[in-house]
């Protein structure tokens, strides 16, 4: 770097090689909440328990799930610390319930050693009360989609157009929960023959359905019903948002996976509840009839509350249709690595 790049105010980034713009822009970094930074601060936490606590962050970050299988030498070497030190941070973390750790028991492949803590990175609640305090960041409207799709509808009008009110979503700013309570009132106050025709237009696509003379609807609510036809009708078939009604009560579809944490919590909870040697294979039945079985039409602690009962009374059976060399991870470890590019 040449001498004039070197005097302060003088460097170019756009023109030089300087090295704290190829530290940015091409090494990685770890992104740190505000907030949750500065109320650490606030806290007079030491420094090795906040190395501690933003490694967990980062692994379960870089996870998905918030939680990391990290066993303390490794945490000790990467936060460059003592295991009595990082053990005080986990006391003072637990403490301020900033993490949470869940004890699996024994090792699998090895009975004799412990296995590897599960660690959960938490919000503390003195945090989360007062979370909307804080300022956010201004984000980007998706708004080109929507026009375009407004677009699309006015351009190709449809036989009874001159009657359809604008493809506009008459719940626009509403969240999830107020929309389905806003168009649920709607639909309570049709009629059955209203609301047979208004099922029949939502599964066929139209935008628009007729009203009784003596609807209690009113105009206004009319026109919303109407909008919000128009609405469906305008998006693709695949996307239709389900008619609001009663939950199906049969078992979800796609693949259930138990979490880290509830797969530690089972793991140690049948180890408990029957002999060593049966663990495993009691562990890894379970796991299938949850997530695959019998129990899947269950919540996952009813689930598991269901098949460790069933153990401790002796009247647990192999689930039926089980393959027979079926295999779960149970426990993805974390493994060293850079953290992904902010």
């Amino acid at each position: 770097m040449s001498a004039e790049n070197l005097r302060t105010g003088s460097v170019r980034p756009q023109e030089t090689r300087d090295p704290r713009v190829l530290l940015v822009r091409e090494k990685y970094f770890s992104l740190r909440p505000r907030p949750l930074e500065r109320w650490l601060w606030t806290q007079g936490i030491p420094a090795s328990a906040e190395r501690v606590f933003w490694l967990h962050w980062q692994e379960g970050m870089k996870r998905g799930d918030w939680c990391s299988e990290l066993p303390i030498k490794r945490v000790a070497a990467e936060c460059h610390l003592d295991v009595s030190t990082v053990t005080r941070a986990y006391q003072l973390l637990i403490r301020l319930g900033c993490v949470r750790r869940t004890d699996p028991g024994r090792d699998a492949g090895n009975p004799f050693q412990q296995a590897t803590a599960v660690t959960e990175v938490r919000i503390p609640r003195e945090l989360l009360v007062e979370l909307d305090r804080h300022p956010s960041r201004a984000l980007r409207r998706p708004e080109s989609a929507a026009e375009t799709r407004l677009t699309a509808t006015r351009s190709a009008p449809t036989p009874r157009a001159a009657e359809l009110p604008d493809a506009t979503d008459p719940f626009a700013g509403l969240s999830g929960r107020e929309r389905f309570r806003a168009l649920s009132q709607l639909t309570r106050a049709m009629s059955p023959a209203e609301r047979r025709q208004y099922d029949e237009a939502v599964r066929t696509h139209r935008a628009h359905v007729g009203f009784d003379p003596d609807s209690r609807l009113s105009a206004e609510e009319r026109g919303r019903v109407l909008q919000h036809l128009s609405t469906l009708a305008a998006q693709p078939k695949a996307t239709l948002p389900a008619a609001p009604g009663p939950r199906p009560t049969s078992a979800p579809r796609g693949p259930r996976l138990l979490s880290v944490f509830e797969l530690a919590r089972l793991k140690r909870d049948v180890q408990g509840a029957t002999s060593s040697a049966a663990a495993p294979e009691l562990l890894r039945q379970v796991v299938w009839s949850i997530e695959e079985g019998a129990l899947r039409r269950f919540s996952p602690p009813h689930a598991i509350h269901i098949a460790l009962k069933k153990i401790r009374e002796g009247a647990w059976t192999r689930p039926n249709r089980m393959p027979p060399n079926w295999a779960r991870t149970l426990g993805v470890p974390s493994h060293p690595g850079t953290c992904s590019r902010a």
